[in-house]
C-alpha cells in the first residue's frame, strides 16, 4: 500500500507539472493512470480516490470535454460527501465548478442544488472572497427569477447584497452592481417603488464612482427609465432615456444595450404618436452597434 501511495504522489507530482506546461493531453494521461492507481490501491472514502477524480475532471474541463469534466467531477463530489470528515473547501470547489458547467450544458434547473450546496460550503469557509460567493448568489438568483420563483430569488439577491455591503462598504461598484439586478427584479415584480429605490442608489453610487460617460451609468439612467415608464411617468422615463442614449453616443463601439435603450424609447416615442421619430431612434441605433 505504502509503494502504491509513493507512486501515485509521483504521478501526482508529473501531473501536476506538465498541466503547468500547458501540456494538457499528456497531463491526461497520466491523470488517467493515477485514477486507475487509486481506484486499486485507496478505498471509496480515502480522499486520494476523490481528488484523482478531481484532477483528472479539471484536465477535461480546461481541454473542454465537458461531458467528461461532469462526470469526473460528479464523482469526485459524491465521494467527498461520503467521507467521515466535512471537506467544505472540496465541497465549495467541486460544487461551484459543477453549478457552472450543469448550467452551461444541461440548463439552468440541474445547476440549482450545486449552486445551493457552494453558497453552503463557502458559508463554512473565512477565505472565499465576498466577489465570488457574491457571483454564486447572483446566479442562482437569476435562475429562480426566470423559472418563476421570485422569494427564492429575492432573498438571495438581498443575502448578496448584504455580504457585498459588509466587505466592501455601501458605495462600491459591486454593490451598484445588485442593486440593478434587484431593481430590474423588482420591476419584473411589478413592485415599481421598490425598483425604484434599487435604481436610484445603483445610479447614486455610478456616478461617485465612474466618470460621466461610463456604460454603467447609461445602463441605471435606461433601467430607471423602464421604471417610470412602466409607472405611465413619461416625461421623466423619456428625459432618462435621452440621458443613457447620450451616453452611449459617446462610446466608440457601443454595446447591445444601446439597441435596448433605442427600443425602449421608440416604444415610448409610438405610445405618444411620433412614429417616425422612434423609426429614426432605432435606425441610428442599429447603424452605430453595425459599424
Amino acid at each position: 500500500m505504502k509503494g502504491e501511495e509513493k507512486l501515485w504522489r509521483i504521478l501526482c507530482d508529473k501531473l501536476d507539472m506538465l498541466r503547468a506546461g500547458d501540456r494538457l493531453v499528456e497531463a491526461l494521461r497520466v491523470g488517467e493512470t493515477a485514477l486507475q492507481l487509486a481506484q486499486r490501491s485507496f478505498p471509496e472514502a480515502h480522499p486520494s480516490l476523490a481528488l484523482s477524480y478531481e484532477r483528472v475532471g479539471q484536465i477535461h474541463d480546461l481541454l473542454g470535454h465537458d461531458r467528461e469534466a461532469r462526470r469526473c467531477l460528479l464523482k469526485a463530489l459524491r465521494l467527498v460527501e461520503k467521507a467521515e470528515t466535512v471537506d467544505h473547501k472540496a465541497l465549495y470547489r467541486l460544487a461551484r465548478r459543477l453549478a457552472f458547467l450543469s448550467e452551461g450544458r444541461d440548463g439552468e434547473e440541474e445547476a440549482i442544488p450545486f449552486y445551493e450546496q457552494a453558497i453552503q460550503a463557502a458559508s463554512a469557509l473565512e477565505n472565499v472572497s465576498h466577489t465570488d460567493l457574491g457571483t454564486l448568489l447572483n446566479n442562482i438568483a437569476l435562475i429562480y427569477r426566470r423559472s418563476g420563483r421570485p422569494a427564492a430569488a429575492e432573498s438571495h439577491y438581498l443575502r448578496a447584497l448584504a455580504i457585498y455591503e459588509k466587505q466592501t462598504g455601501p458605495d462600491h461598484p459591486d454593490v451598484a452592481a445588485v442593486l440593478n439586478n434587484l431593481g430590474v427584479f423588482y420591476t419584473n415584480e411589478r413592485r415599481l417603488d421598490e425598483a425604484e429605490q434599487m435604481h436610484r442608489r445603483a445610479l447614486d453610487i455610478r456616478r461617485k464612482v465612474h466618470p460621466k460617460g461610463h456604460p454603467d451609468i447609461a445602463q441605471s439612467n435606461c433601467n430607471l427609465g423602464v421604471v417610470y415608464h412602466a409607472r405611465g411617468d413619461l416625461d421623466r422615463a423619456s428625459e432618462l432615456y435621452r440621458e443613457s442614449l447620450r451616453t452611449w453616443d459617446e462610446v466608440e463601439r457601443p454595446s447591445p444595450d444601446y439597441e435596448i435603450v433605442a427600443s425602449n424609447y421608440a416604444d415610448l416615442l409610438r405610445s405618444l404618436g411620433k412614429k417616425r421619430k422612434a423609426a429614426t431612434v432605432e435606425a441610428r441605433a442599429r447603424k452605430r452597434r453595425s459599424k
